[in-house]
């Protein structure tokens, strides 16, 4: 993947070629990955899965953390009697390769939540992942642990015929002039058009159905535009 300036969309774009029936379709799996924690995985998937739901789709969520945060998130939501427009599953770490690619071929659209420092299960996520996606907070700090999760990701790279990743800045906050130094550093990487602003609304929604979800529309458009017409 070539980095290109920001706001150009940066997952490459599949070639042009005759769409399989319905029936057929695979859906995708997007990972979410890295290697330090805090950076807001969770949260991203479990809105992401809403928002990818709400456009029509069959979505899983499989959750390879080992605080099992989305299975957690689950667990609340049916005990307050809400269900979650989607399914959140336990990963099988020894296969999840495997079953990430039998629910894909089960027409279901799969993320994976990784956990952080774990890098037999990034690089499992990623190597099955259609897309993986990067968080990364508007910190130097954050910016400077990045380089470790991009180095494995570029080793798979290599190694691979087709491997689309991207960055995605959370939790931004305009009004801060690091998370502006931030986002420029974050230029001469792949990266999302989209940022993840920073909204209380985030935080409060443990447990229920996410409702702020523009931005991960944006974000479901991007990957859809890399990667072929989604609804």
């Amino acid at each position: 993947m070539t980095p290109t300036r920001a706001g150009a969309g940066q997952l490459r774009r599949k070639e042009t070629e005759p769409a399989p029936s319905a029936a057929q379709q695979p859906g995708l799996i997007i990972a979410l990955t890295s290697l330090k924690g805090g950076v807001g995985k969770t949260t991203i998937t479990m809105h992401l899965a809403t928002a990818v739901a709400q456009a029509g789709l069959a979505v899983v969520v499989l959750d390879a953390d080992e605080e099992v945060s989305a299975v957690r998130w689950q667990q609340h939501a049916n005990a307050d009697g809400i269900r979650l427009p989607f399914e959140v599953v336990v990963a099988e770490r020894n296969s999840l390769m495997r079953q990430a690619r039998d629910f894909a071929r089960a027409g279901r659209t799969v993320i994976i939540d990784t956990p952080p420092n774990n890098r037999e299960v990034l690089k499992s996520a990623a190597t099955v992942a259609d897309v993986v996606l990067v968080p990364v907070l508007p910190t130097g700090l954050d910016v400077d642990r990045l380089a470790t999760t991009l180095e494995l990701l570029a080793d798979l790279e290599a190694a691979l015929e087709k491997f689309n990743y991207a960055i995605v800045l959370n939790r931004f906050d305009a009004r801060k002039g690091m998370a502006h130094e931030a986002n420029e550093a974050l230029n001469a990487h792949p990266r999302l058009e989209t940022v993840i602003k920073s909204l209380s609304a985030y935080e409060k929604v443990f447990g229920q159905i996410p409702t702020e979800l523009a931005q991960f529309r944006l974000i479901w458009a991007e990957i859809g535009s890399a990667v072929g017409d989604l609804p």
